[in-house]
């Protein structure tokens, strides 16, 4: 079957209200892309983030995050896919002089639901990789820093994907 080059927007959004540190964290995850053909394509994945603690501390973080998109199972409106590519984060807490510049370099398996002809709920499930102070759904004790595969749910990402 033969498949016109398509262009792709969608993103994720989340939002987490922690009720024993009263803490918010809200983070938008925009993104672009070009489909080639049924297995390849190129995108971008802007990132932007809020959170306050209940100390009054807030933080504001930036991503930008181009990958080649690679899709190696079409089973009838499943599809599988990797993002390879790399990330450049910035963040910035308000109680400090604190800035922090970081980027990460990996893959990131993926899965994607056509829910009608051109819209389609997509899933990231985890990254593979590596980063150097880079700002994602990193826990205290783990950090941000370091290689390794992660498929923890602060590395899910859910959203949805408009093809035209």
């Amino acid at each position: 079957m033969e498949h016109d080059a398509r262009t792709f927007v969608g993103g994720a959004l989340t939002y987490w209200n922690n009720q024993e540190d009263h803490s918010h964290t809200f983070n938008f995850y925009p993104e672009v892309g070009r489909l080639f053909n049924e297995t390849w394509g190129v995108g971008v994945m802007l990132g932007f983030g809020k959170e306050k603690e209940s100390d009054g501390t807030k933080t504001t973080s930036y991503k930008i995050a181009p990958f080649a998109r690679y899709y190696y199972v079409h089973k009838g409106p499943f599809n599988l896919f990797m993002d390879g590519g790399v990330g450049y984060s910035y963040r910035k807490t308000s109680e400090s002089t604190e800035k922090r510049n970081g980027y990460e370099i990996g893959v990131r398996p993926g899965a994607c639901v056509d829910l009608t002809e051109g819209l389609c709920l997509c899933l990231r499930m985890g990254f593979v990789g590596y980063r150097n102070h880079y700002t994602g759904g990193e826990e205290a004790e783990i950090g941000n820093s370091g290689w390794g595969i992660r498929f923890a749910p602060e590395e899910l990402m859910i959203g949805l994907e408009l093809e035209f």
